[in-house]
């Protein structure tokens, strides 16, 4: 199966968390898309895809010191119209492993859940 729309939107991804760009970000994700993760107390932590970008959106100010670190590990179809792919991606001050599930829904892909793990940059 062709990777390309795929990829097309992991880089949209990567693009919209390094800029804060709420619009990037808003084409990644299918209406009802959660975002899974811990929270600091080691509970789930499970964001609703709207709150998700809205956070995402809203950072403010110069655009990041750091340089971009962002990775595809790999892509996976797991059927006709879904799709797992494992990236890395650095957001301030954080490396995040995120498993992003694809489903293609009206004939047009997006992420429909978002499973992340995070370690601090030292």
């Amino acid at each position: 199966m062709d990777t390309t729309e795929i990829k097309k939107i992991i880089q949209l991804y990567f693009d919209g968390c390094f800029e804060g760009n709420r619009e990037k970000i808003d084409q990644v994700f299918h209406a009802g898309a959660h975002v899974y993760g811990h929270a600091q107390d080691g509970s789930l932590s499970d964001t609703p895809r709207d709150d998700f970008v809205n956070r995402v959106g809203s950072r403010t100010g110069d655009p990041p010191t750091y340089d971009r670190e962002d990775e595809i590990l790999s892509i996976e179809f797991t059927g006709e119209k879904t799709a797992i792919a494992k990236v890395k991606i650095r957001v301030f001050n954080t490396r995040f492993t995120d498993m992003l599930c694809f489903m293609e829904l009206g004939g047009k892909w997006g992420v429909i859940a978002k499973v992340y793990a995070g370690v601090p940059v030292a």
